[in-house]
């Protein structure tokens, strides 16, 4: 992948999470199936560390435009990349390749799809903790109730990403090698 091509699909990563925070704030949900869904499909291109900077720049930001000081920006940028970071490189150790499509074969679908659910479910508790350690009055089920809401939120955006990534494609007709009766 090109750094255009890189520097584009972040930019639209970007755009969405930014409207995920913006939406979460009036929807009660969290941006942290859009950030796993970006660093887990940016994964493949080797440029990891820029994406989670970006990750952590965008979440301070969108902080900040809601009113945060810099210390809860700060705050709130590792607490929304931490999860999402931890959910790639989980899903990149547990079902190696299972994104690309090409990895993890020998496995049952059952297997791989548990794997990917306890990445999910390891994510959102660590969300799940790290909000309740930035905001320590918010009550127990409430936290355990969005960290059950961003575990399923997170399982089923990665899978319906990959579903509609891996649908088969028609193949264009090349000019010379097509016949018009």
């Amino acid at each position: 992948m090109t750094v255009a091509r890189h520097a584009a699909r972040t930019a639209a990563f970007a755009a969405a999470y930014l409207l995920a925070f913006w939406a979460g704030g009036f929807l009660f949900l969290s941006p942290l199936p859009v950030a796993a869904l970006w660093l887990l499909a940016q994964s493949r291109t080797g440029r990891r560390r820029f994406d989670v900077i970006v990750l952590a720049t965008v979440t301070a930001v969108a902080a900040t435009l809601n009113g945060a000081g810099p210390l809860l920006a700060f705050s709130l940028a590792a607490a929304g990349t931490l999860p999402a970071l931890l959910f790639a490189v989980l899903t990149d150790r547990w079902a190696p390749g299972w994104w690309q499509g090409h990895g993890d074969r020998f496995r049952s679908l059952r297997s791989r799809l548990s794997r990917l659910a306890a990445a999910a479910a390891l994510s959102a508790g660590t969300a799940g903790l790290l909000q309740a350690i930035l905001t320590p009055d918010i009550s127990r089920y409430a936290t355990a109730l969005a960290t059950l809401r961003d575990a399923a939120a997170v399982l089923l955006l990665v899978l319906a990403a990959r579903t509609l990534r891996r649908r088969p494609r028609t193949p264009r007709p090349t000019g010379a090698l097509t016949v018009i009766r």
